[in-house]
């Protein structure tokens, strides 16, 4: 029985080490040290935004939430934060240009306005969703470089979409009706 438990533990602490994420948002940008604008909902904790300039990044927006695990999406999460940020900055066309699936993140290149570029970094997990917009797409090439070493943006080069973008889907939820609170039916 003590050997039982043991193995348990000793296959827990390997599996816990062996799954820590290269590539969290955490190992490129210290978040614990920035200003974050915390949002709220009933189905939303852990949650924030938050709009930086970095030296070596650029502009960065990050929206972070975990949802409880009594609630639901009422759709697509990316579609969802991709239509929010369109209709808050006035966007006319937002045209995807690339899309790279890895486990737990989609990696997305936007054509906005038939001018400029935007690079999405989504990441999810369970019940939690990080969504980092990155302006200048140096993030997002070093981040998908952790999957696919012989990846090259081949957009870095054009010209950049920028923005105050500062909305989220949390504090818009009350009027959106993105994700809910899943009613259990009594018998």
């Amino acid at each position: 029985m003590l050997k039982s438990i043991y193995l348990v533990f000793i296959v827990l602490f390997f599996t816990s080490c062996s799954s820590s994420k290269l590539t969290s948002i955490n190992n490129y940008l210290d978040i614990s040290k920035q200003n974050k604008q915390y949002t709220s909902d009933s189905c939303a904790f852990d949650s924030y935004i938050i709009s930086r300039a970095n030296s070596e990044y650029g502009d960065i927006f990050i929206e972070h939430f975990s949802l409880n695990s009594n609630c639901e999406w009422n759709g697509f999460q990316r579609s969802y934060f991709d239509n929010l940020f369109k209709e808050k900055t006035a966007i006319k066309t937002m045209v995807a240009l690339e899309r790279i699936d890895f486990p737990s993140y989609e990696f997305s290149t936007y054509l906005i306005n038939d001018k400029y570029i935007l690079n999405l970094i989504y990441e999810y997990a369970a019940n939690k969703n990080t969504f980092i917009l990155d302006y200048k797409g140096e993030l997002f090439s070093e981040m998908i470089k952790k999957f696919d070493k012989n990846y090259k943006n081949k957009y870095l080069e054009y010209q950049r979409f920028s923005s105050r973008y500062n909305s989220s889907l949390v504090n818009q939820n009350i009027i959106k009706n993105y994700f809910n609170e899943e009613i259990e039916p009594l018998d």
